[in-house]
């Protein structure tokens, strides 16, 4: 985390109100950061994940802001706006050009959270580490009809601080089985409740051993925890039975937030309804497959 700055002169009344806003979009007061710490939440905050980028709606004091922020999205991906707690406010602001996403937000408090003592069996979990782990990450996102991420932007353009990837690898053939990606939210914009998220839990539907998606959960609560983070939240299709199992079998719980996204073709089925919502994920757009072990905040 960087080193902590004195608050200028003069802006007191304002970091004191946007900290305050903040507050209200959380479920407790914010952990490990104070008003007397002189740290501030970077306001408007967009980060890039490759794919599109998170919108964090509690740095906004304002939908024009926001809608502002949407409008900038660039073709052939998708842009999120994560943590709108009044999404109906939101979408009044542009009802031509934003929908409300279909899907709950889970949270993970991490300050509860206990490991498994069952190790995996079969294959291990690692950090990405190479183009070749990369280009297997764009199969697997291709397999499951998410964007995929330009291979340059895992190790040129990406915030290495505040972006995690971790791979899931077979012990024996050294195959990728399967990919998770961590936000870390106090890195990302100085997050006063001290949170992070889980993105783009996606495993390869030909994978052989199970409980993949599970290991590459853990490992990222594993390492936010190490780093003090207070909770991890994701988000996950309201109607995916299969991973809402697995998230609260690992102790996450629903929380009042809201996804918003633009419509565009990426999107499309999202808000015009289909019969099948197979495939969808979150990387892409805010997709979501369902075939073991993939579920995901939603991208």
């Amino acid at each position: 985390m960087a080193d902590r700055k004195e608050r200028p002169a003069g802006k007191g009344k304002d970091y004191s109100y946007r900290l305050k806003r903040m507050r209200e979009h959380g479920l407790k007061p914010p952990i490990g950061m104070s008003e007397q710490a002189g740290e501030r939440p970077e306001a408007d905050f967009a980060l890039d994940c490759g794919w599109g980028r998170l919108v964090f709606g509690q740095t906004f004091e304002n939908a024009a802001g926001l809608v502002d922020i949407l409008r900038g999205e660039q073709p052939d991906q998708r842009d999120i706006a994560v943590y709108i707690r009044n999404p109906h406010v939101l979408l009044a602001a542009a009802p031509q050009e934003l929908f409300l996403d279909p899907s709950h937000t889970y949270r993970l408090d991490l300050n509860s959270y206990r490991p498994s003592k069952r190790q995996p069996s079969g294959f291990f979990i690692r950090r990405l580490t190479s183009r070749a782990d990369a280009e297997e990450v764009n199969r697997i996102y291709a397999s499951r009809g998410m964007v995929e991420v330009p291979p340059d932007f895992f190790w040129e353009k990406r915030d290495a601080r505040t972006i995690t990837y971790f791979v899931a690898e077979d012990e024996r053939s050294g195959e990728i089985l399967g990919t998770v990606t961590g936000i870390d939210h106090a890195r990302a914009f100085n997050d006063p409740e001290n949170g992070s998220s889980l993105w783009c839990l996606a495993v390869d539907q030909q994978a052989r051993h199970p409980g993949v998606g599970e290991a590459l959960t853990r490992r990222l609560a594993e390492l936010f925890a190490a780093r003090g983070c207070a909770f991890m939240d994701l988000s996950v299709l309201h109607d995916n039975e299969q991973a809402i199992a697995l998230y609260e079998k690992l102790g996450f719980r629903r929380s009042p937030y809201f996804s918003v996204k633009r419509k565009n073709p990426i999107n499309e089925q999202l808000f015009t309804g289909c019969e099948d919502d197979e495939g969808l994920n979150p990387m892409p757009a805010s997709s979501h497959a369902r075939p073991a072990g993939a579920a995901f905040m939603s991208r």
